[in-house]
């Protein structure tokens, strides 16, 4: 039986040669990941200081494993789940809007609040003065996304044994009302349609508004392939399309050795570890007649924020001390850009026939690009992607989201998001009888409950709906019975 985790550990003051004389005690806490024992050495000036040291150590440990916890903070712990549960097991765009939250807005406020013990310990009321500063400065749908995150990451810390309690189930969760993007009407699809038939990109934009794929998922199609790739079957009959990847740009990864050395030989600009400088304003009676700047102004007064970040995320958080970041930078970097990945999920992995008139649009499609390939003297792939440049590298979302703008603009109608063009496929399918089940198939979505948000019922389907009710409510003996009596008339009697 390996030894045993030390509950009463013995405290002893140092030598009278110690300067300052202090108080100190050995505790065995359990044993690190390389299989040797962990042991803590702490002192203080007090021996009751000491005691409740002991105390939080012994608290912090594993209740099922016995080893010792590194990460007893909330920036500790956020981090470790982030790189450790949320990374492996959730997609990359999930960990990333994570960790901008829990960088961002969550650590500053309550990052060296400990996760139990005694001193310092996270409380629900730092939990409730943390959502009343945001509610003025974020929307009320990202403040419940925090508390959403937080939630899950205390969670998870119970589960291990790093904490005694989740917090997050002691507050109300922030209130907040779904904002839904609306679809346009039927008459307004039809005025998009005609501006994408004299559109170069007709092909593209028909995939998202006939079958409601994602951005990510039209830009990563190939002209053919085999099954671990998205891709037209042309040949086939009917003629199908096979969604299973998407183009997504990632971040950078450090491709060093040594990612903390390699920040230190950038550029010293590329780490921030001085705040913004403040920003200032005319204090004086007359700032017109001041001939001086603000910031030279004798009765200058400080604003809020800085000059150079005046958005509503405000300045970009400082630089940890050792900070591994900013691999763009980095001369091996790797890992970035626009890469093909795997789909949301498995339900996102769906095939569909092609309309003939999108493959009459394809073909005319392929047609232009080989010819943009002959001109510039580059071999044409007949397995590359369908929606690319000329080099064949995958489409920039951004520009592809431009193009969508000027559509729109062409086709006289109001700015959208792309991701509307989702909507409308739903709403469009409903409105023409489709059963909602087929829908969800159709976006791959795994709980029909989503696939509700994206539809739109036409107010003409309402109306419909609506007059079939009273006819059948108002026909035959419910109409005589809805009528008023002669008798009971106030004026008649």
């Amino acid at each position: 039986m390996g030894r045993q985790i030390t509950r009463h550990p013995k405290i002893y003051q140092g030598p009278e040669t110690e300067k300052p004389r202090l108080w100190h005690c050995w505790v065995t806490v359990g044993r690190k990941p390389t299989g040797k024992l962990d042991r803590r050495h702490i002192k203080a000036s007090t021996r009751e200081r000491v005691e409740e040291l002991l105390d939080e150590a012994i608290a912090s440990m594993d209740r099922r494993t016995g080893s010792a916890v590194a990460v007893d903070t909330v920036a500790g712990w956020l981090r470790h789940w982030l790189e450790h549960i949320v990374k492996p097991n959730l997609g990359y765009k999930t960990h990333e809007g994570y960790r901008t939250v829990v960088e961002r807005h969550i650590i500053p406020a309550i990052g060296d609040r400990r996760l139990s013990g005694t001193r310092a310990r996270l409380e629900p009321e730092h939990l409730d003065q943390l959502y009343k500063a945001l509610r003025g400065k974020l929307a009320p749908s990202y403040v419940r996304k925090i508390h959403h995150i937080l939630s899950k990451s205390m969670a998870d810390a119970v589960l291990r044994g790093r904490a005694a309690r989740n917090v997050c189930d002691m507050v109300n969760k922030p209130r907040a009302r779904r904002v839904k993007v609306k679809a346009h009407s039927l008459g307004v699809v039809q005025e998009i349609m005609q501006a994408v038939v004299d559109d170069d990109w007709a092909a593209r934009w028909l995939i998202g508004i006939l079958y409601g794929a994602r951005q990510g998922e039209a830009l990563g199609i190939h002209w053919r392939g085999d099954d671990e790739v998205s891709r037209f079957d042309l040949d086939a009959d009917p003629p199908m399309l096979h969604l299973v990847r998407q183009v997504q740009r990632r971040t950078w990864e450090h491709g060093c050795t040594d990612p903390a050395r390699c920040v230190v030989q950038l550029d010293p600009a590329r780490c921030r570890v001085k705040p913004c400088p403040p920003r200032y304003t005319h204090g004086c009676e007359n700032p017109t007649g001041c001939k001086k700047l603000a910031h030279f102004c004798p009765a200058r007064q400080q604003a809020p924020g800085c000059s150079r970040h005046r958005g509503k995320d405000g300045c970009p958080p400082l630089c940890r001390p050792e900070c591994t970041g900013h691999a763009r930078w980095c001369p091996r970097r790797t890992g970035g850009g626009l890469v093909e990945v795997d789909l949301k999920s498995e339900k996102s992995v769906r095939e569909f026939p092609i309309v003939t008139v999108l493959v009459d649009m394809l073909v005319a499609h392929r047609e232009r690009q080989q010819r943009l390939c002959e001109q510039l003297g580059i071999e044409w792939d007949p397995e590359g992607l369908v929606f690319a440049s000329a080099q064949g590298k995958p489409i920039d979302p951004r520009r592809d989201h431009e193009r969508w703008e000027q559509l729109l603009v062409r086709a006289g109608v109001a700015d959208g998001p792309l991701h509307g063009a989702r909507h409308d496929a739903a709403s469009v399918m409903i409105a023409t009888g489709t059963d909602i089940s087929i829908v969800q198939e159709v976006l791959g979505h795994t709980d029909i409950r989503t696939t509700r948000q994206y539809v739109d019922i036409a107010n003409d389907l309402k109306k419909q709906a609506v007059e079939r009710a009273a006819a059948a409510m108002f026909d035959g003996a419910l109409a005589a019975l809805l009528q008023p009596s002669k008798a009971t008339m106030p004026h008649q009697r």
